[in-house]
């Protein structure tokens, strides 16, 4: 028989919910930054391009061939910024998640606490037994919380990572034409 102050107990995400948000956030992170490597590359055949161009017909034509180029670096890298963005959303989305996490475990540290607290208090060997048991569930949760906060950081991080060299890739030669 459960028993359980009203109130005291809300809605409360299973540890299979917290590994899939985790694994989904870690699966979208990924996603965005193959696509944006892929932006990137784009960005950076088109950069490639003017290089190798000898802009040899017409002044007209050059012009137009010039400002044809430069409108598709622009859009490239307009394209970019757009998912770059997004990515940043699901970064910032994992980190919300993770400081969430991070709550939790400081509330299972509060529940171990008082548990243990409670049991230097009690004479009864049956309840002690109990509370040892209690103790134990909640040190195997904090363990899964912790576990968990650490793959959160370290997909965010790693997504960091690559999202610093990726805008390094498109912004290394961005043209300032403003």
């Amino acid at each position: 028989m459960k028993r359980f102050v009203v109130g005291k107990r809300r809605e409360l995400p299973s540890q299979r919910q917290v590994k899939e948000c985790i694994d989904i956030g870690k699966k979208d992170m990924q996603e965005k930054e193959t696509d944006l490597d892929k932006i990137a590359s784009d960005v950076e055949k088109v950069r490639q391009t003017i290089t190798t161009l000898d802009f040899g017909g017409t002044a007209e034509g050059t012009e137009q061939l010039e400002s044809s180029i430069e409108k598709a670096e622009d859009v490239t890298a307009s394209v970019f910024d757009k998912e770059n963005e997004e990515l940043e959303q699901i970064q910032d989305n994992g980190k919300e998640y993770e400081t969430e996490i991070e709550e939790r475990e400081t509330t299972s540290n509060s529940d171990l606490e008082k548990i243990s607290s409670t049991s230097a208090k009690i004479n009864t060997k049956e309840t002690i037994n109990e509370l040892v048991n209690a103790k134990e569930a909640v040190l195997r949760d904090i363990d899964f919380l912790s576990e968990q906060i650490k793959r959160a950081r370290d997909a965010r991080e790693k997504s960091d990572a690559t999202q610093r060299q990726l805008e390094e890739r498109v912004n290394r030669d961005r043209r300032d034409r403003g």
